[in-house]
């Protein structure tokens, strides 16, 4: 997802005329709101569902948990928030942003606590992809906001 997204990005960026500072920050948010939340959740989350046993063995848990439903509807419901964002804008952005990184970094500290408690060392509870998913782009998410609001370019 981080590979489509930083494309989009660039793509957006190089057909563009003119390439002032608020309209940067706004192609960056859009894209990482769209593609590497929304549409990354949305994936996450039919994994969580349709194929909850291997989901489950990936993050280095027992198969068979009631979260695996729970998170998969999780993520479904705010992939598809992230995804609106797309053509809602304003505070719906905000809340986009804010419940996302709620879940995120919430789940990257439940990974934390399981590799604390157990050593779960797997590549989906504290590999890479987690780092970079639920800790770097909510932050991110959340300074690109604050950035464009500074700039103007955010609403409410």
């Amino acid at each position: 997802m981080f590979g489509l997204t930083f494309l989009a990005i660039a793509v957006h960026l190089l057909l563009m005329k003119q390439r002032p500072a608020q309209k940067i920050v706004e192609v960056a948010l859009i894209y990482l709101l769209a593609i590497a939340v929304g549409l990354g959740a949305v994936i996450a989350g039919l994994m969580h569902l349709f194929n909850g046993p291997a989901t489950a063995a990936l993050i280095g848990w027992p198969a068979g948990s009631p979260f695996q439903y729970e998170v998969g509807i999780a993520d479904l419901a705010l992939g598809t928030i992230a995804c609106l964002c797309l053509f809602i804008r304003g505070s719906f952005r905000l809340a986009a942003i804010l419940a996302n990184s709620f879940f995120l970094l919430g789940a990257f500290a439940g990974h934390i606590r399981s590799l604390m408690a157990s050593g779960n060392l797997a590549a989906y509870n504290i590999g890479p992809n987690i780092i970079i998913s639920d800790l770097i782009v909510p932050l991110v998410l959340i300074g690109l906001y604050a950035l464009g609001r500074r700039l103007g370019t955010q609403e409410a």
